[in-house]
């Protein structure tokens, strides 16, 4: 069952529709789609607005359903804390499955750099740029550095939402630093990653899925492409939560992670200036 067809719930149709493992039902009310969920169904996908993900997940995760809801997890901290205690949730955190990170999964950095500018759209916007795009970053720079978070500075502007549509944040976290820049009214979409180890630097361009490495030290700056394993992020993120579904455990990127992006972005978001 999928719960939303809006931008990211037409995607995830798409993929589900293509599949021969899933009978889907997709429920929009407002698009004019089916608007009883079913009651027996074996899992559900909520891709609606963010301050609909508690409303719409919650009593389907109380009656033991397995949920995928996008990111960001919930519109505020109380509704992510109650759909995080449930074992069955999955969060939409679809950059952890970009065949680029694979060719980087071994790296640990000290230093973590990510660029996400976008051009505006008029869907997402019932959040901040924090939580629509710069959530991405700040669940990849945990993964890479780890917890927990010992400081924050940042600086943000509104342009064209009512919320902070431009972003710069410097954390202290884990074992070493991240900076992270997130934009939704730039002129062209970036989403680049930096990562640097004792000696060596990583360039990864998480939109063409390409990775290369340069190492330092020896006189030269050249850079070295890195093999990227073929793949489609939202087919492995659905490979895996159905995977889980049928197992009834290991859900990937659970509501603790999902939990803990968010936590990150109520700390960006408590310091901007």
């Amino acid at each position: 069952m999928l719960l939303g067809h809006g931008h990211m719930g037409r995607h995830h149709a798409r993929k589900l529709r293509a599949r021969d493992d899933v009978d889907l039902q997709v429920v929009d009310p407002p698009l004019g789609l089916d608007a009883t969920p079913d009651p027996g169904a074996d899992f559900a996908i909520v891709a609606a607005p963010t301050d609909l993900h508690g409303a719409l997940a919650l009593p389907l995760l109380e009656q033991g359903i397995p949920c995928l809801v996008e990111k960001p997890l919930a519109h505020d901290l109380e509704t992510a804390r109650a759909l995080a205690a449930h074992p069955h949730l999955s969060v939409g955190h679809i950059e952890r499955y970009n065949p680029a990170l694979k060719a980087v999964a071994h790296v640990r950095p000290r230093f973590v750099q990510a660029e996400r500018p976008a051009p505006f759209v008029s869907r997402g916007t019932e959040v901040d740029v924090l939580a629509d795009l710069m959530v991405h970053d700040l669940d990849l720079a945990r993964l890479f550095l780890g917890d927990p978070l010992h400081e924050v500075r940042a600086t943000g502007v509104g342009v064209v939402t009512g919320h902070v549509d431009i972003a710069h944040a410097r954390l202290e976290l884990g074992r070493g630093v991240a900076v992270l820049a997130a934009s939704r009214v730039s002129a062209a979409p970036v989403r680049r990653l930096r990562l640097v180890e004792e000696g060596v630097y990583w360039s990864v361009d998480l939109a063409t899925h390409t990775v290369h490495k340069v190492a330092w030290g020896g006189g030269s700056l050249d850079q070295e492409p890195v093999p990227v394993p073929p793949g489609d992020a939202l087919d492995h993120e659905l490979d895996a939560f159905l995977q889980a579904v049928r197992r009834g455990d290991g859900f990937p990127v659970d509501g603790r992670a999902g939990l803990a992006a968010l936590e990150l972005v109520g700390a960006v978001r408590e310091s901007l200036t």
